[in-house]
């Protein structure tokens, strides 16, 4: 007996925002899932539902091509099903969803924030943030996107503690969600200099906006967003309320001075306001003031198609 294959739109999503190319058409991944990617389209693309051709994209270093369907065209782009039984997609939201997002080593602190299941899948890349360090460091894990903690990752964490030989403040893990914080829970004893603290409605300066407006010459109202410090998921709906309800053939600017991350969702999340920009009539985006790290992450995943990127200014 026929069964109905799983509808596309009730599997998870990830937010990716890497270039891919569909048949000669140029788009950037908005998200996908195990089985499909939505393209936003650099331009107009001469397909149809059903329209058979093959996806192209880099992978760990190589390229990866795969034959695919459109399955569903909207204003913004197509939504393209993979047809290969070994597709190389679920790996895709493997990397998107889980390990370091971001990783800053200060003089005499490291700061980390981590994503999607914490264990030893990450092990190699969770040694390289301390291994060159000496005992005495100050580490601080912020696990806000963390969804579990399994066995694996209490050990690293222990092993961490024990090589570091610093007091109860030298290693803080915080914004843990009640499920995290349980396990968590079970490094809380005598001679476990972990220190373990929950998720706080508290202002985050690393997730701030800030906005002015100017009134330019034609008469169109000029916003300029100044981006957060880390630039991620967390940012999504905050990053949405700045831009949504302006009036019409409003111009945005981003200004990237104090960004030091930009992670996929926010990929993501810009390619919403370059879509809604064109929608309402605004015209190109500016991006100015990016580091240099900021720059070649927009360099790689192609932001040029969509947006008008400065290259002066900003920092080494």
């Amino acid at each position: 007996m026929a069964t109905n294959a799983p509808n596309r739109r009730q599997r998870e999503r990830v937010f990716c925002g890497q270039p891919m190319e569909f048949s000669g058409c140029l788009g950037n991944a908005l998200d996908l899932n195990e089985i499909a990617v939505f393209l936003v389209l650099a331009a107009p693309c001469a397909v149809s539902v059903g329209t058979v051709g093959v996806l192209k994209f880099q992978f760990e270093g190589r390229s990866v091509e795969e034959k695919a369907s459109v399955a569903r065209i909207t204003k913004m782009g197509i939504s393209v099903v993979s047809l290969e039984e070994n597709s190389q997609l679920p790996h895709l939201m493997t990397m998107s969803r889980s390990g370091i997002k971001f990783c800053s080593q200060l003089a005499h602190e490291t700061v980390v924030h981590f994503r999607g299941e914490f264990s030893a899948e990450i092990v190699k890349d969770f040694n390289n943030i301390y291994r060159h360090h000496p005992p005495g460091r100050k580490y601080r894990f912020n696990f806000q996107n963390v969804t579990s903690v399994t066995p694996s990752g209490l050990a690293m964490l222990l092993q961490l503690e024990s090589s570091n030989r610093g007091t109860k403040e030298d290693l803080e893990i915080i914004q843990c969600n009640k499920d995290v914080m349980r396990t968590l829970m079970t490094l809380d004893a005598p001679g476990v200099n972990i220190t373990i603290l929950p998720q706080t409605a508290e202002l985050d300066q690393d997730h701030t906006f800030t906005v002015t407006t100017a009134m330019g010459p034609d008469g169109r109202e000029i916003v300029t967003i100044r981006i957060a410090r880390i630039f991620d998921y967390n940012c999504r709906n905050e990053f949405a309320s700045l831009y949504r309800g302006r009036p019409k053939r409003t111009q945005y600017i981003l200004d990237f001075q104090a960004t030091v991350h930009v992670g996929k969702a926010a990929f993501g999340t810009m390619l919403l306001l370059n879509q809604y920009s064109r929608d309402h009539g605004g015209g190109a985006i500016r991006i100015i003031n990016c580091a240099s790290n900021v720059k070649r992450a927009f360099e790689s995943m192609k932001f040029d198609r969509f947006f008008e990127i400065d290259t002066s200014g900003g920092t080494p």
